[in-house]
């Protein structure tokens, strides 16, 4: 290679080097975010009533955990609604029966589901129609909360004056699939996204949220349109996050990987397929900015290690270049290593990145492709996105 060439290609290391320097200061940022909103543990200074709203279709394996942990919160003013949307398992079997042991505790049957609604938006839509509380906790039926855990969440809404609190909780993984993708989930969170940018610049584009915990003051959720503005949208905590960041609203994101856990999916299988359902539309179905966070995580996260690969097959460790290249990888695994230990997962994910990376970009691909052509599949229903609008 002539001397421009290998000038050429020390600048290209360089700039990747400082590329990854700024993903390790954005991920900084994003921690001290979530630590600066992080309640001071004093308790609520008002207490006022929460209306806990679970959509459920298919969850026997998850729904018993989850209301038990939901009835043994230790906040006094709480209704737990739970709407069956449609089961074909023992969900509202198990529903019904524990809510002849607790009053707090009521099943709902859903209604059809009508064109043009995603099946989770359509049951929370109509769980919010029949919520009482001034507060309006949305969670899924497959996470398992802390006792404090909504106390706790109402005090960080209320010391951050906030519209709408979600957590990032802590991610249960079963098996060796599941550890090898799911840990994207909070590593492209806070190393990939600039939270911490996005709420100082208040863009909405920069705002995020994660549907297993969404707790609304209930006037905001409201002013927003509640779920029936997002009817349609797949990734619909991204959506109403933004469109309450949009029109004004406080968002606050919070570590909670000490207050909730949730499984969600259990094998390589249904985690491929959950995350694909949504990844496309977290980005709002745009493709341009989708090619290129695929390009941005190959050339920072795969290209490295690559090259490392190669130039120990070629027996060239004393290349200054590879040298850097060994750099970048040690720097990546370091990356990892601290959202592993943050966030209680695996610290083989700190090891095994590259492998978590190379899966992501093959779901975003087939992500894209699904919502093109193929429709997106998810609880027995298969949803295809045509000129805006969504169809079942």
């Amino acid at each position: 290679m002539s001397g421009g060439g290998i000038l050429s290609l020390v600048n290209y290391q360089v700039v990747l080097t400082f590329i990854l320097v700024l993903v390790g200061l954005n991920l900084i940022a994003n921690l001290r975010m979530l630590e600066q909103a992080a309640p001071r543990g004093e308790g609520p200074a008002a207490i006022r009533p929460v209306s806990v709203l679970v959509p459920a279709r298919n969850e026997a394996r998850n729904i018993r955990r989850c209301l038990r942990s939901l009835l043994a919160q230790d906040y006094p003013l709480l209704e737990v609604l739970v709407l069956d949307d449609g089961s074909t398992d023992a969900t509202a079997d198990i529903v019904a029966e524990m809510a002849q042991e607790d009053q707090r505790l009521r099943l709902i049957h859903g209604q059809p589901l009508p064109q043009g609604w995603m099946g989770k938006n359509f049951a929370c839509y109509q769980l919010a129609r029949l919520a009482q509380g001034d507060w309006l906790l949305f969670t899924d039926a497959d996470t398992d909360h802390r006792p404090g855990a909504l106390a706790w969440a109402i005090e960080a809404a209320q010391q951050n004056q906030a519209d709408l609190v979600s957590l990032i909780p802590h991610t249960v993984t079963h098996t060796l699939g599941e550890q090898l993708v799911l840990p994207i989930i909070p590593f492209g969170l806070l190393g990939c996204f600039p939270l911490a940018l996005g709420k100082w610049l208040r863009i909405p584009f920069l705002t995020m949220a994660l549907g297993p915990f969404m707790l609304f003051r209930r006037e905001a959720y409201r002013h927003v349109g509640g779920h029936r503005a997002v009817q349609g949208d797949i990734a619909e905590d991204v959506v109403l996050a933004r469109q309450v960041r949009r029109v004004g609203g406080h968002v606050v994101l919070l570590d909670g990987s000490e207050q909730v856990d949730v499984h969600f999916y259990r094998g390589f299988r249904e985690s491929w397929h959950g995350l694909a359902k949504s990844a496309f539309a977290a980005l709002e179905y745009r493709l341009l900015p989708s090619l290129l966070m695929i390009g941005f995580y190959g050339i920072l996260f795969l290209r490295p290690v690559a090259l490392l690969f190669l130039g120990l097959w070629q027996g060239g460790m004393e290349d200054p270049i590879l040298r850097l290249t060994l750099f970048q990888v040690f720097l990546g695994s370091g990356l990892w290593y601290i959202v592993a230990v943050r966030f209680r997962l695996p610290r083989s994910v700190a090891f095994l990145y590259p492998l978590t990376v190379l899966l992501t970009i093959l779901i975003m691909l087939d992500s894209i492709r699904r919502s093109t052509f193929s429709g997106i599949g998810w609880k027995e229903r298969v949803y295809h996105v045509r000129g805006g609008s969504l169809r079942h």
